[in-house]
Parts: structure tokens; C-alpha cells; sequence
């Protein structure tokens, strides 16, 4: 008796007790399932219209996104001169998190993260000599790339790429000039800093350090040593000048000319996430030069091309100064010269993978100018005379007659003008004319014509013959 009024006691309270934690459990599990029915909308992921789905189905249909990208995705990484497809096995889409992390509006990115020994092995093996240490930040980039399911883009290594310290390269130029100003900038300016993502000015520099040279043949030999470092790195030529005439200690297509007084500069960009370093230093006759920076893996090289010498002319000027049999020259000629340099770009296999057209250098030649005596003039246009007629020969096929209407057997067999004092001056003009004729005869001008000295001296012409 005792045990069933025990159990009549005690039944309501389990009842009751079953039905609270009943109720509590199913309160909470219904209304997990109400506030998961569907997300907010606009919802996005990696650009997936999630708007309506439960989290299941979101999950599913990522996951069905995500396989379809896979075979479809052309994610490129550059570098050393070839493109190679990045492989997605070291890429894992971790998507319960994703769709948790979901916001409440816009394009949400999916969670994901990368295999580091997967993507180190896939470097080594595509471009071998180089590892993932050697590209920092380039994991998180692929990371952002894949977890918008982005579908092409080409990865530039050259961007995350950090080598040890490296000498691109060192140049010399010797027999030159030490004159007081370009010994002091040296003493100045041993190293020169080119900073990285940076526009390098040679006349900036030199306001910024406080430099009193200004003459531009002391900083000739610094401004082309320098240019011919750069020539050899990815540094791009912004502006550059060269001399009227090449100096004696510059190369053909590796001149620079600065001069803080007309404001010819050498400007260049380093694009590089790195800075250069150029050191300077001066023995004797010789400037030596080296820059050097974090190693790239290519090799940049100067080429040239299409090089050309142009003859001087020589200008005669005459004088009655200059005493018979004597020559004078007031300035020497000088050959003019043409040259195209390239700069060309090699991997690390040693082939060529770009190449850029620097510049077409051209120095116009310097005439002879020549100071020939007075009474040479005479003697210069009687040459004349004479090559003009003998072309006249060849082009008319009878020298015959040309011998018989030359100006030079006009001196010769007419006495009136042999004593005549203006002979020479009228005979350079006859020539002049001869040689101007359009139609290639020798016709004089009407006033020559005209003369009775010419027809006396053509009449004896005919009376002899």
C-alpha cells in the first residue's frame, strides 16, 4: 500500500518533469529550424546567389560551384619567363565556415586555405631553383584570388620575389677627364640609393644633397656610367639626353648628358619592391661604377644595332689673307654616327623573353672648314669646270661638242678673254649654269650668249678647224 501511494505520489512529478524538458528541447529545436529556413536576402558567396536556401542547401550548391571552378579556372602564375596553370589540390574550401560566416548583405568571399608544403612542391617542380620562402605574400594572394572563385588571372611572381643581395652589374670608364668638379661630387657621393616604387631625378638629386657642380662636362662621365647601369636592370628610362657630338670617353648608344643650367636631366623608375644601390669610386683616370639590389631571376643585356658613320663635308672659304700655297683650317671634321640600342630581357635558361627599344642615337657630322688663298678660287672653279664638262660627256655621248662650247676652250683660244681680269668670276658663273640646267645640256644664260666675246672665240673655233 505504502508503495503505491508512493507511486501515485511521484508519477505526476516525472510526468511533469518529462514534459518541461520536452517542451524546453523542442522549443529549441523548433525554433532552430524556423530561424534556419532561409538567409537574408541578397545574400552572396564567391558571387553564388544564396537568397532563399537553407544552410544544407547553400552548402550543396557551393560545393557543386566549387568542383564546376576547378575544371574551369585559369589562374596563371608568371614568372622566369613562362605561365604555368595553378593546380587547385593544395586549395581546400572549407564551406560550413563560409555560409556561417556569411554577411547580411553583399558578396561574402568563401573560406579557404592552402596546403603550404602542396604549393612549395608545386613551385619547385614548375620553376626549379626557387621556393615559397622566396615569395612572401604570394599564399595570401592566391588565397583571395580562389576564394572568389575568380576564373582567369595571371599572377606576376616578379612582384613577391626576394632574393639575397646581388651586383647586376659594374662598369668602368677610363682616360677620363678628373677635373675639380666631378673629383668632388665622387668624394660627395660615393653610393646613390634608388628607392623602391620610386621616380629617380639626377637633378633632384643633386638640389636634395646640396651639390655645387653645375658644369655638364663633370657630370658627363657620372650621368652615362650611370645610364649604362641601368641599362642592364628593369629600370625604365623616363627621360635621357646625350651631347651634340660624342665625347671622347663615352660608348656609342651609352652616353647621358645632364646640365642643371638648360635642365637636360636623366630621369628612370624603379617599379621594383626593392630598393638599388649604385657605389661609385674614382683611381687615377678611371671611374668605376657597380649597382646592385635583391637578385631577380632574369639577366638584362644591351644590344645594338643598325650602327652607321656619316662622312664631313668640307666648306672652302677664301681669303686674301692667306699666302699663296698656304691652307688654313678653322675646325676639323668630324664623323657623324647613327646607332639603335636594345635592351633585351633572358631567363634563367638563358633565352630571350622580351626585348625593348631603348633609343636611336644620332650625332650630325662637323664640316671641315677650310681657308684657301684668294687667287685659289681661280684654280677651284676651273676643276669645277672641268668635272662639269666631262659629266656633260657622258651623258651626251659626244665630246666633241661639248669640248668645242666649253667655257675652257673659251680661255683658251680667245685672245679677248685672255685679258680680260673678270675672266675667272664669268667662268665660275658659266659653269654654275651649265651645272643647273634642268635638262641636263649645257646652256648658258642669255647675257653669256649674248656676248661677242663668246661668238669671236666660237668663230675662230670653226676658222681653225
Amino acid at each position: 500500500m505504502k508503495n503505491r501511494h508512493l507511486i501515485q505520489l511521484l508519477a505526476p512529478m516525472f510526468i511533469m518533469t518529462v514534459l518541461y524538458v520536452g517542451v524546453s528541447q523542442l522549443g529549441v529545436f523548433l525554433y532552430e529550424k524556423i530561424t534556419s529556413v532561409s538567409f537574408i536576402q541578397n545574400a552572396e558567396a564567391a558571387s553564388v546567389d544564396l537568397s532563399g536556401k537553407t544552410k544544407k542547401q547553400a552548402i550543396k550548391l557551393l560545393e557543386t560551384k566549387v568542383e564546376s571552378w576547378k575544371g574551369e579556372q585559369e589562374i596563371m602564375l608568371s614568372f622566369d619567363g613562362r605561365d604555368v596553370l595553378l593546380e587547385s589540390d593544395a586549395i581546400a574550401f572549407h564551406f560550413k565556415e563560409s555560409v556561417g560566416a556569411l554577411k547580411e548583405q553583399g558578396n561574402s568571399p568563401l573560406i579557404v586555405s592552402i596546403d603550404e608544403a602542396g604549393l612549395n612542391g608545386f613551385i619547385e617542380e614548375r620553376f626549379p631553383g626557387y621556393h615559397l620562402d622566396q615569395f612572401p605574400g604570394l599564399q595570401k594572394r592566391i588565397e583571395d584570388a580562389t576564394s572568389m572563385l575568380k576564373v582567369e588571372e595571371t599572377i606576376n611572381l616578379d612582384e613577391y620575389f626576394e632574393g639575397e643581395e646581388n651586383v647586376f652589374y659594374a662598369g668602368e670608364l677610363d682616360k677620363i677627364e678628373v677635373t675639380p668638379g666631378l673629383s668632388s661630387f665622387i668624394d660627395a657621393n660615393p653610393v646613390i640609393d634608388i628607392p623602391a616604387n620610386a621616380r629617380f631625378s639626377f637633378l633632384e638629386f643633386l638640389d636634395s644633397n646640396g651639390s655645387s657642380v653645375s658644369s655638364p662636362d663633370d657630370l658627363g662621365p657620372v650621368a652615362s656610367l650611370l645610364y649604362e647601369l641601368i641599362l642592364h636592370t628593369d629600370l625604365a628610362i623616363a627621360e635621357r639626353n646625350i651631347s651634340t657630338g660624342l665625347p671622347p670617353y663615352a660608348t656609342l648608344g651609352l652616353e647621358a648628358r645632364v646640365n642643371p643650367v638648360t635642365g637636360q636631366d636623366l630621369v628612370f623608375m624603379n617599379a621594383r619592391d626593392s630598393a638599388y644601390t649604385v657605389t661609385f669610386s674614382l683611381h687615377d683616370n678611371t671611374l668605376k661604377a657597380q649597382i646592385s639590389g635583391m637578385a631577380s631571376p632574369y639577366e638584362y643585356k644591351v644590344r645594338t644595332t643598325g650602327k652607321k658613320e656619316y662622312p664631313p663635308r668640307v666648306v672652302k672659304q677664301f681669303s686674301a689673307f692667306i699666302p699663296q700655297g698656304v691652307l688654313a683650317t678653322t675646325q676639323e671634321g668630324k664623323k657623324g654616327r647613327l646607332i639603335t640600342v636594345y635592351r633585351d630581357k633572358y631567363s634563367s635558361d638563358g633565352d630571350v623573353i622580351d626585348e625593348e627599344r631603348i633609343s636611336e642615337d644620332f650625332y650630325a657630322p662637323a664640316n671641315r672648314v677650310e681657308i684657301w688663298p684668294l687667287n685659289a678660287a681661280e684654280t677651284d672653279a676651273t676643276q669645277s669646270d672641268d668635272v662639269s664638262v666631262q659629266d656633260q660627256e657622258d651623258e651626251d655621248g659626244s665630246s666633241e661638242s661639248d669640248s668645242e662650247g666649253s667655257t675652257e676652250g673659251i680661255r683658251e683660244d680667245s685672245p679677248e678673254i685672255e685679258g680680260d681680269d673678270a675672266a675667272p668670276a664669268d667662268e665660275e658663273e658659266g659653269a654654275m649654269d651649265e651645272q643647273q640646267s634642268p635638262d641636263g645640256n649645257k646652256n648658258g644664260t642669255a647675257d653669256k650668249k649674248d656676248s661677242s666675246d663668246v661668238k669671236t672665240a666660237t668663230k675662230k673655233k670653226k676658222e681653225e678647224k
